[in-house]
């Protein structure tokens, strides 16, 4: 699912963020009767998903959202989508768990002025939606304000709780350089046989490990609060993120 606008880098069409999901898709092609803009098509979308629960992902309008090209061709693969740029709408958005979905919208008024809106649906099957695998500090920086929390990308642990893959931790550099007056917790979810004290502290330990290397790579010790969770907070709980570390906004007194 595309978060964020198109771009092409040595001729391979790429989103500047991105999740990558599992499951079943169903792709829908509306022609949108006369006498209505592509505004009024994106809002009426914005309204009914929210009004059941969804929350936006990402949005973008004309020129934010990159070529239409792109979008019609390396995207959704339908020709048929490409128009003038100042003419589209990109929307997506995601229901809560459990059984979450992901719908996006792609809107666009052609040059024979017919407007057209491509609607994807995905449901998730054999586990839920993977982190976000290219995430920007600017996209975490939306999430966290749109949502409060968001998953880190590219953590994992060994049986032992030592970090085994630390690439996440440059995103979470990033987005703390970028945002100067951001205050996180560092939220570590653990599931596991073993008892609740033990799931408790080991979750506690993966997050203080991550604080340690955040402040070892410049972060201020002050900006940060480790906090493990163990199984307490069943998001996602059967599926692959219930082992998980969350960034969540602190409230600045």
């Amino acid at each position: 699912m595309v978060l964020g606008s198109l771009q092409s880098v040595r001729g391979q069409v790429t989103p500047e963020a991105s999740e990558r999901l599992r499951g079943r898709l169903t792709r829908i092609l509306y022609e949108i009767s006369d006498g209505f803009t592509g505004r009024d098509v994106i809002d009426f979308f914005v309204e009914q998903m929210r009004s059941r629960g969804y929350s936006e992902l990402f949005s973008c309008a004309g020129r934010a959202c990159g070529s239409s090209e792109y979008w019609a061709n390396d995207i959704f693969g339908n020709r048929i989508l490409y128009g003038p740029v100042r003419n589209q709408f990109y929307l997506a958005m995601g229901s809560e768990p459990p059984g979450r979905f992901f719908i996006s919208a792609y809107v666009i008024t052609r040059i024979n002025r017919q407007l057209l809106a491509w609607v994807e649906i995905i449901e998730p099957g054999g586990g839920h939606a993977a982190a976000v695998s290219a995430a920007t500090p600017q996209y975490m920086r939306n999430q966290l304000r749109s949502n409060g929390g968001l998953i880190v990308p590219g953590l994992s642990f060994t049986a032992a709780d030592e970090l085994e893959s630390g690439a996440g931790l440059d995103h979470i550099v990033a987005l703390l350089n970028l945002d100067p007056q951001l205050r996180l917790y560092l939220v570590s979810h653990l599931r596991g046989e073993a008892s609740l004290e033990e799931l408790l502290s080991r979750s506690q330990a993966r997050a203080e490990s991550i604080r340690q290397r955040l402040v070892a790579a410049g972060i201020a010790p002050s900006r940060l609060s480790a906090r493990g969770l163990g199984p307490l907070s069943p998001l996602c709980a059967a599926d692959d993120c219930s082992e998980r570390v969350e960034l969540v906004v602190r409230a600045i007194p």
